[in-house]
């Protein structure tokens, strides 16, 4: 009879846990989309940054930054020998309608061609 009992008891601890498992898989999934879209900012500013240093058309840096991905903004900053580009995204935090990041990159080179 005491195997009946702690049967019942596994399942009630079963029952009791994998909400939180689900819940601790959930946080790491959408950890994992933030950094993978933070990873992707980061090429985008670099290939930006590299075509406006070498003087390329702004069709062209627009079509970067639009192939980037969506809702993106970038900012050009010009100083010295130096082109800096920013690039900003709002991350929707998957599970949160509410919740989103904002996330920034900034990458620069030296301008080429000046």
């Amino acid at each position: 009879m005491e195997t009946k009992n702690q049967r019942g008891s596994v399942t009630a601890e079963l029952v009791l846990t994998l909400p939180v498992v689900v819940l601790v898989i959930a946080i790491a999934i959408a950890a994992m989309s933030v950094q993978l879209t933070k990873l992707q900012l980061i090429e985008a500013a670099l290939q930006v940054a590299r075509a406006v240093s070498r003087g390329e058309s702004s069709e062209l840096v627009d079509k970067l930054v639009a192939d980037s991905g969506e809702n993106i903004s970038f900012e050009i900053l010009e100083k010295d020998d130096t082109v800096c580009i920013t690039l900003s995204a709002e991350v929707l935090i998957p599970g949160l309608d509410v919740a989103a990041l904002d996330l920034n990159e900034t990458q620069c080179v030296r301008a080429l061609g000046q």
